[in-house]
């Protein structure tokens, strides 16, 4: 199948059947963004059939919110959970809900673009063996305000399941988690139930899945949605962050490695990949919220994901006060990159004599760059 340019991804689709929508926003204690990510999808340049919002039974009024919604747009189905049931149960029964063949998840704090659904609808179109379709996101604070543009350093806009399964060695490779997904491929992975007890990577998780069931990925170069991004002030991220090291480490262990030895590939590259992200988790070790006994624990769950001398350094820099300054480094580390994306793009038009963008080669607007999502 011929690989497109990311540049190609905006030209309108010639099919006459346009496939049908739904977005579902599972929701926790979100209740004063839910207008606002609403809004964003009755903007869509296309057909959206149903919104559902499950409501993973929030203690902030989202129920009031969603009654005056719901009565005046029809269009929209809320349903509140009896009781907690985690966000990948909540996801898992919300995705299950529409009876049309494009189901896009977006959380309850973000706000898609207009072209969305259309540009992502019309790569599916095109590439029927895509399982899901995903771009570019801007980064905002909790506020709304932008502060740069996740992208990723990708030419093909359509990878096939082998290439995605190779791919997903490094990790989870979309900017943000406003996904188009078919809704063939997720039936046939089974949703995220088959880790309904994770608190973090069953989305990675799902993606690698769907490789192995022969689903591949479309992506489309430009931002398609608005993906707010939280200061930890409450430490919520860090609080969970050993139980999202051992999600890792099960992706890896117990989903990807058998796959990559049934086809008898070299898991060696996974191994790199594990200590390589155990050292970047040790960025935290210094917080004052781990007691010495947690502390320790997570010394345990990084050596678990991948022991290495890298990592033992860590861990003594860590234990000696300087990751402070590795996290400056890291920071920087983000925003060059951030500028090299932007000018190899520029680039490659300029090369295939299109106008630069009208913003010019890089759209970082802000000069922070917020911590992780919570």
């Amino acid at each position: 199948m011929k690989s497109l340019t990311p540049d190609e991804t905006l030209r309108p689709s010639e099919a006459h059947n346009m496939p049908s929508v739904s977005i579902c926003i599972g929701t926790y204690n979100q209740a004063q963004y839910l207008s606002e990510c609403i809004e964003s999808v009755l903007a869509q340049t296309y057909p959206v059939a149903e919104i559902w919002v499950s409501d993973d039974a929030g203690t902030d009024g989202t129920q009031d919110v969603m009654a005056e919604i719901c009565r005046r747009l029809p269009i929209v189905r809320y349903y509140r959970q009896p009781t907690n049931l985690g966000i990948v149960k909540n996801l898992s029964w919300v995705l299950a809900q529409p009876s049309t063949e494009l189901i896009a998840r977006i959380d309850s704090d973000d706000r898609l673009e207009p072209d969305f659904v259309a540009t992502l609808a019309d790569l599916m179109s095109r590439f029927p063996q895509a399982g899901y379709g995903h771009g570019d996101v801007y980064e905002m604070d909790f506020r709304g305000v932008r502060s740069r543009v996740r992208r990723l350093h990708r030419s093909a806009v359509y990878e096939d399941p082998e290439e995605s399964l190779k791919k997903n060695a490094r990790g989870y490779r979309v900017a943000a988690n406003c996904i188009l997904f078919r809704a063939e491929a997720l039936q046939q992975a089974n949703y995220y139930h088959a880790n309904v007890s994770w608190r973090s990577a069953e989305d990675w998780d799902l993606s690698v899945r769907m490789a192995i069931l022969g689903w591949g990925n479309v992506y489309a170069a430009v931002p398609l949605a608005n993906y707010r991004v939280w200061d930890d002030d409450g430490q919520v991220r860090l609080k969970r962050i050993v139980a999202e090291i051992e999600c890792v480490t099960k992706v890896y262990k117990g989903t990807l490695e058998p796959e990559y030895i049934k086809r008898g590939w070299n898991t060696g590259i996974l191994r790199k990949n594990m200590r390589s992200r155990a050292v970047g988790y040790a960025s935290v070790l210094d917080s004052p919220l781990f007691s010495a006994s947690e502390r320790e624990i997570y010394k345990l769950r990084l050596r678990e994901l991948g022991d290495s001398k890298a990592l033992s350094l860590a861990i003594l820099a860590a234990d000696a006060g300087l990751n402070p300054l590795g996290r400056a480094v890291r920071r920087a580390k983000i925003r060059l990159k951030d500028h090299a994306k932007s000018w190899i793009r520029e680039l490659k038009k300029l090369r295939h004599g299109e106008p630069e963008a009208g913003t010019g080669p890089c759209e970082t607007v802000g000069k922070d760059v917020p911590a992780e999502r919570s």
